[in-house]
């Protein structure tokens, strides 16, 4: 009888590589979807923020009797309209991935 040694098995089972395979894709599954409402989430907050600021620099303007300066388009689509008089109103929409539209007044300085 020949002398055979016995070794010791290395690596992993097909079982154990499917069920590593099967938990990673869950994680996906849950992870994917929480991470596009976070980039939708912060496109319409950083859309709201820049709106704000350029209608509080164009209501300055206004009042000081000045044309407020146009708009550059970055996180927000292009306006609806440019502000002409202290009460002015006109609406905005987040880039993609954003989607939300926002009204913007001079009078009160605010998008909501």
């Amino acid at each position: 009888m020949k002398n055979m040694k016995q070794t010791a098995q290395k690596g992993f089972t097909l079982i154990e590589l499917m069920i590593v395979v099967a938990i990673i894709g869950i994680l996906a599954a849950v992870a994917l979807p929480a991470y596009n409402d976070y980039t939708e989430d912060a496109a319409n907050n950083a859309c709201h923020a820049e709106a704000t600021a350029y209608t509080k620099a164009a209501a300055v303007d206004l009042y000081q009797g000045n044309t407020p300066d146009d708009y550059t388009n970055s996180r927000c689509g292009p306006y609806s309209a440019k502000p002409t008089t202290t009460t002015s109103t006109f609406d905005v929409t987040a880039e993609s991935p954003g989607s939300t539209t926002y009204t913007c007044s001079i009078e009160t300085s605010t998008c909501a």
